[in-house]
């Protein structure tokens, strides 16, 4: 294997750069939220970005949206949204 000097001044600038990320192999744990729409009140209503008019599930906060989802009730769309 030839190598250059320039060649190994970009590999070793390479390892120095990500041996610089620190990366940890130990196991990291997490703590999972509190749901958004957990206290939420759910409106269905239709979607109007298009003519098909999907049937939408709205969840609702403190009189702001935090969630949309498809209707899986709805003949439509099935539960799937394009938009």
């Amino acid at each position: 294997m030839n190598v250059s000097r320039r060649g190994f001044l970009k590999l070793s600038g390479a390892v120095a750069a990500v041996s610089g990320l620190g990366i940890s192999l130990a196991p990291a744990s997490a703590h999972a939220k509190q749901l958004k729409i957990k206290y939420a009140k759910e409106t269905t209503t239709v979607c109007p970005y298009c003519s098909v008019g999907c049937s939408i599930i709205v969840s609702v906060r403190d009189g702001k949206v935090v969630n949309t989802e498809g209707d899986p009730d709805s003949p439509i769309n099935k539960g799937s949204l394009c938009s």
